[in-house]
């Protein structure tokens, strides 16, 4: 099962790619830029996008979200479901304009990212098939 939560996902590559365009750019000089997908998204949606990618290789994803009424129940006893328990119905959102205008950088969408960091996962050896 997984939390009823929503965050943004960065790809590292765009994360890496960002202060180097910020070193190129004079426009940049002396300004913070954020760098993320733009778009909050659920552990479900991206259990989804694993089953969807990776097919046999994603069964031990957990796809099941627990209610928000089991995360208040869990939250009880279990400190670990306290912090989500207080997050709940939260969609931060992560403001990306400024980096894309003057920056010219777009980020990969949370599609890619979630896939191509999966199957660099089990290239590299951390996750079994």
């Amino acid at each position: 099962m997984v939390l009823p939560q929503y965050f943004d996902v960065a790809d590292v590559r765009d994360v890496a790619q960002a202060p180097l365009r910020a070193m190129t750019e004079p426009a940049a000089a002396g300004e913070r830029f954020l760098v993320g997908s733009g778009t909050p998204t659920s552990f479900p949606r991206r259990a989804r996008v694993l089953a969807e990618g990776l097919g046999e290789r994603a069964a031990k994803v957990p796809a099941r979200e627990l209610t928000p009424e089991e995360v208040r129940e869990g939250a009880r006893t279990d400190p670990a479901l306290r912090e989500a328990a207080s997050r709940l119905g939260e969609m931060p959102v992560l403001r990306t304009d400024k980096a894309r205008a003057v920056l010219g950088w777009e980020p990969r969408s949370v599609r890619t990212t979630v896939l191509e960091t999966a199957e660099s996962l089990f290239r590299l050896g951390p996750v079994e098939a």
